[in-house]
């Protein structure tokens, strides 16, 4: 009976202690991103583009978070001559994913963060020839890693800087994006 008692107290006492260290966050960050694609046989491409991302996450320990995010990778663009007409395209990348991030503080007011996850990411095609559009979407279930440095400007507000990475995938396709951003995160 004592031990039982003993290991209720235990999960009480450890359940305060979480709650105590839990603590939600908001952030947002905007910047360069790019699309690794083969450029081959083009005219003009361009893979890079400004990109943003938007995200919430909930301290369960001091050091880990779970994270819900959105990331948007900005678009590549390219125009190629085909049978004497000039074709453009452009290839668009969003993601919306959950996942958890690793946190700490390595120096005075200096803080890491490491996040992995998985992402529901939508690449988006356009393509447009003499006034003629069509467009074309896949979506695929691809894993999310990120890296971020930020400094405690206040307590609860860092100035962060960090880059995101995932895969963008269609017709068989796939392809690397990425965003290296500025952002805020702000705790409540």
């Amino acid at each position: 009976m004592k031990k039982t008692r003993m290991g209720w107290a235990a999960v009480a006492a450890l359940s305060l202690s979480t709650a105590a260290s839990a603590q939600g966050y908001l952030g947002a960050s905007i910047g360069q991103t790019h699309l690794n694609a083969d450029c081959s046989g083009t005219l003009t491409c361009d893979t890079s583009d400004t990109g943003f991302k938007a995200f919430g996450g909930y301290k369960f320990h001091p050091n880990m978070a779970l994270e819900l995010n959105y990331l948007n990778f900005g678009k590549a663009k390219a125009s190629a001559l085909v049978g004497g007409t000039t074709v453009n395209a452009e290839i668009k990348t969003t993601g919306i994913g959950a996942g958890v991030a690793f946190m700490g503080e390595f120096a005075p007011s200096w803080l890491g963060t490491a996040r992995v996850g998985v992402a529901r990411v939508k690449t988006e095609i356009t393509g447009s020839m003499s006034g003629l559009f069509a467009s074309d979407s896949e979506s695929s279930t691809q894993a999310y890693f990120g890296l971020g440095v930020g400094y405690a400007m206040t307590k609860n507000v860092s100035l962060d800087l960090s880059a995101d990475f995932s895969r963008s995938h269609y017709a068989g396709e796939s392809s690397n994006v990425r965003m290296v951003g500025l952002g805020l995160t702000a705790s409540f």
